[in-house]
């Protein structure tokens, strides 16, 4: 480097692979295996008409074959799962691969543009590419895990990966009998075990093993990450019958206790006691009535709702879930705001209908899912200035999304997309950021205060990946910038930015009425996010 040039960073050309053809291989052989197990509409169209035009296809009879022929066709049922998955991995590991390069090269570019004048770039461009080394020396042993994998069938730790990574579901582990060290626990998992770990457990019983550790375990499967949902529903179905039951039963107690202090209001005393009674009374009326609501929502058959979550312990949690995420090809999880508590689970469910309808709009082939998230302590007012609440909630939103990988059903892994509105995309850029990582295939950041990072590329995702949006008369435009990084639909920040109606002017305070309206039917944050879940951006 001259003195008085523009500084290089010189770094090494991207690795000679194409992503798009290494997953259309991946999807050739789950053609093939569906297709050899006669699982394709095709297929399964033939087998109805007729059985032996079913048998022709298979080229035996597999009700009636020799044990090594069976042996056989289970082998290569086996080998074009594992073929496919690791295919899968290795287009991931290259796009993580890149993703971080492209990163090294951003703080690179923002440095020269930022620099003063003669100040010494060398320590910079040498700490840059040692990082890129270490990355590329990663991608390697990648690549040589990839192909022992296609070579000699995966590894233990090649099998974890895949599980971790949603590319391999316990159900197919437990089919063929493939298992690795340390997968089950030695008693009943917990929720510090990794979600496909907890999916291994479950599918490593049988049905009448699974429906006792239902009856023996309930509280613990039934908000566990790697659990099925159709298991999570019921459980929970049934905590919410009992805790209606508990406060029909505490709501008759403290009306005996009022009508018994309304009786003596002659004493002073008691009046206070009255007052407090009805006070207590009321906060249980409200319980009582979401609860309601929320079992009449569940019960609605023209729905398709599952809850997944329900714990009315102080601000608690609430996770439904419109339509079923372990069967749909898009799901999405919304991370909600400031303020919001269980009690807020019927307003956040009308928002996840409504994006699942913008979804369906968008793709009305598709399966899709959109899961209403009050999975964390969202902080108050006050609260949402610091990054306490953000940080306390990495854990849980990064485990659910996990869990979601790991008990999805489908052949394919779904299309995964995590949209923060408010303080909720301030959690969302803590979890991508951290070291549990966030597993997902694009974020939203709606109304965002920041995702506390300065450029895009800090979040592990790719720019066209990550889609941000403000409404003109959201309030939150006086605050972005301040406590939380970067404004993330500032053109500096890189995202892809989409158009939001200017919003209602005016409203209640601190941030006003635009800030609550992205999810409103009829806008243009709504439609274009139900096309970001249905895979279209």
């Amino acid at each position: 480097m001259t003195t008085g040039s523009a500084p290089t960073l010189g770094l090494p050309g991207d690795i000679d692979a194409d992503v798009e053809a290494i997953r259309g291989g991946a999807d050739a052989l789950v053609e093939l295996r569906l297709s050899l197990t006669g699982q394709t509409e095709e297929t399964d169209t033939q087998f109805r008409s007729s059985a032996g035009e079913f048998t022709d296809l298979l080229a035996w009879d597999i009700t009636s074959a020799a044990a090594d022929e069976l042996m056989l066709w289970e082998d290569t049922t086996r080998d074009l799962t594992y073929g496919a998955a690791t295919l899968r991995q290795w287009a991931q590991d290259v796009e993580d691969y890149r993703t971080k390069r492209a990163s090294i090269q951003t703080r690179f570019d923002t440095a020269v543009a930022e620099r003063v004048a003669d100040e010494p770039f060398e320590p910079l461009i040498d700490m840059l590419l040692e990082e890129h080394q270490g990355y590329w020396s990663t991608l390697m042993e990648q690549a040589q895990e990839a192909v022992e994998s296609l070579r000699n069938g995966p590894s233990a730790d090649a099998l974890e990966r895949m599980v971790e990574a949603g590319l391999l579901t316990g159900t197919q582990l437990s089919y063929f009998g493939d298992s690795y060290p340390g997968m089950l626990p030695d008693g009943l998992p917990s929720p510090e075990d990794h979600p496909s770990v907890v999916n291994t457990w479950w599918n490593s019983m049988d049905e009448q093993e699974q429906r006792q550790a239902m009856e023996d375990h309930p509280e613990l499967l039934r908000d566990l990450d790697g659990i099925p949902t159709v298991v999570r529903d019921e459980l929970n179905r049934d905590h919410l019958d009992d805790e209606i039951a508990r406060l029909e039963e505490e709501i008759a107690d403290a009306k005996g206790e009022r009508d018994e202090a309304m009786d003596s209001l002659s004493d002073s005393s008691s009046g206070i006691g009255a007052y407090g009674s009805q006070t207590d009374l009321s906060e249980l009326e409200e319980e009582l009535e979401t609860l309601t609501t929320l079992h009449t929502n569940l019960n609605d058959e023209n729905a398709d709702r599952y809850l997944l979550a329900l714990d009315t312990e102080n601000r608690g949690r609430a996770i439904v879930s419109t339509g079923n995420p372990d069967t749909a090809d898009n799901v999405a999880t919304l991370v909600p705001g400031t303020t919001t508590t269980w009690q807020s689970v019927n307003d956040q469910l009308g928002r996840a209908e409504a994006l699942h309808q913008s979804a369906s709009i968008a793709d009305r082939e598709g399966e899709h899912a959109v899961i209403s998230w009050i999975g964390y302590d969202a902080p108050n007012v006050p609260e949402a200035a610091g990054r306490g609440r953000a940080e306390g909630a990495v854990d849980e939103l990064s485990g659910f999304q996990d869990g979601l990988r790991a008990t999805h059903e489908n052949t394919s892994a779904s299309h995964n997309t995590v949209i923060g509105h408010s303080y909720g995309s301030t959690v969302v850029g803590h979890t991508a950021q951290s070291e549990v990582g966030l597993n997902a295939d694009e974020i939203v950041l709606v109304g965002s205060p920041g995702a506390d990072a300065e450029h895009v590329s800090e979040l592990g995702f790719a720019p066209e990946d990550v889609h941000t949006s403000t409404a003109k008369n959201d309030g939150i435009t006086n605050l972005t910038e301040l406590t939380h990084g970067a404004d993330p639909t500032s053109p500096d920040f890189g995202a892809t930015v989409f158009e939001s109606d200017e919003g209602s002017d005016g409203g209640p305070w601190p941030l006003g009425a635009a800030h609550s309206e992205y999810f409103n039917r009829g806008t243009a944050s709504l439609e274009y996010m139900g096309e970001v879940i249905a895979g279209q951006h």
